[in-house]
């Protein structure tokens, strides 16, 4: 009979077209719309790339023209893609968003740029640099020109006091977090499903569950078939998401595949308990439970930064505690553990609450379906 029950479950999932909607279609369309609208986001404002820059040439500056060639040098260390032209031909490609600046070389070296923002920055910073070296090699060649050799090359050598090292081999990119967060979104959708079965064996809200309370099959175990049917449905679904991230969208996940199945795994069984608890209140109709699980999933993906990244932060350092009991927020903490940090301290934490969680929802669901009573049916 348990198997029974599993099958008919597992089927009446798959025909439900509003969850297969909300849990299937929706979440892979959001994911598609989102990496579609700021997938690059971290490439193209956050790390830091060749910078080109058209030089026009109205005088003479040996010394200009000699930093040019030292921050244009192709390598590691390279700044700049110079473009010498005329001063038409570097307005045009202004405009055209060719360049991000024009550096005029002569006396007085001066930069023209269209807008503002990280590149036209560390171009006035460039610029900036040399008109101060400048100005200190003009005072000493004034006061003491037999130091003159050696102030140029105090101010052309760079000493490196601190040596960089990277605090960790993951993806630091900012805008992951947002699909992290569209995972623990997805695992929370699944209450929808866990809402839809344990309504099926509530005689008072459905005919269907007028005839599954007249079958000699304990209500643990109709749970528990319910609980696996829906396990089943949205771990797949979590995990094709999942699969199309890494390899079609090529999103860095992380690469530590078990731990993120095990967190996949409790995450979608936290979601489908939530389900399951609030389809077993009393007092409530159909309508208005589907309305608390729609209202509660997108308030905790919420915080968890889905729609403003933030959030989260926000109330970690205001109302921690609502983190702690906030599945979404754990699920997105826990993916941000196993991606940046080198031990797994953090992310057992959050499976911990997690689990504590799912076991406390199975528990007090199983009462509150235990103790319903029927006068006739």
């Amino acid at each position: 009979m348990f198997r029974h029950v599993l099958k008919y479950g597992l089927l009446s999932l798959l025909r439900t077209r509003e969850i297969v909607f909300w849990t299937l279609v929706f979440p892979f369309a959001l994911t598609t719309f989102m990496y579609f609208a700021f997938g690059n986001l971290f490439e193209t404002t956050e790390q830091f790339h060749v910078i080109p820059v058209a030089v026009v040439q109205e005088g003479e500056n040996k010394m200009f023209a000699q930093m040019l060639r030292m921050v244009s040098e192709e390598g590691e260390d390279q700044l700049l893609e110079i473009h010498e032209t005329t001063r038409e031909k570097a307005e045009d490609m202004l405009r055209e968003g060719e360049i991000k600046g024009i550096l005029t070389a002569g006396t007085r070296p001066a930069l023209q740029v269209m807008e503002s923002g990280m590149d036209q920055t560390l171009l006035q910073m460039i610029l900036d640099q040399f008109i101060q070296y400048q100005n200190t090699i003009s005072e000493v060649a004034q006061i003491h020109p037999e130091k003159i050799m050696q102030a140029v090359s105090a101010l052309t050598s760079q000493a490196e006091y601190v040596e960089e090292q990277s605090s960790t081999e993951s993806n630091q990119d900012n805008v992951i977090n947002y699909f992290y967060a569209v995972l623990a979104m997805v695992c929370l959708f699944a209450s929808f499903a866990g809402c839809d079965r344990i309504l099926k064996i509530q005689a008072n809200v459905s005919d269907l569950g007028q005839r599954r309370n007249m079958i000699p099959v304990h209500k643990l175990k109709s749970i528990l078939a319910d609980f696996l049917a829906c396990e089943v449905v949205q771990y797949s679904i979590v995990i094709l998401l999942l699969t199309y991230m890494k390899f079609v969208l090529h999103l860095e996940l992380g690469d530590d595949l078990p731990q993120i199945l095990a967190l996949l795994f409790l995450g979608t069984s936290y979601g489908i308990m939530i389900g399951i608890f609030v389809g077993s209140l009393p007092r409530l109709g159909e309508g208005a439970k589907m309305g608390v699980l729609v209202s509660v999933s997108l308030a905790l993906s919420a915080m968890s930064d889905l729609m403003i990244s933030g959030i989260k932060d926000s109330i970690e350092h205001n109302v921690p505690f609502i983190n702690d009991i906030n599945p979404a927020a754990l699920i997105t903490d826990s993916f941000y553990a196993l991606n940046i940090y080198e031990t797994d301290e953090r992310f057992w934490g959050n499976m911990i609450c997690l689990g504590v969680g799912v076991v406390v929802l199975t528990l007090v669901s199983y009462f509150m379906v235990r103790r319903s009573r029927y006068a006739s049916l």
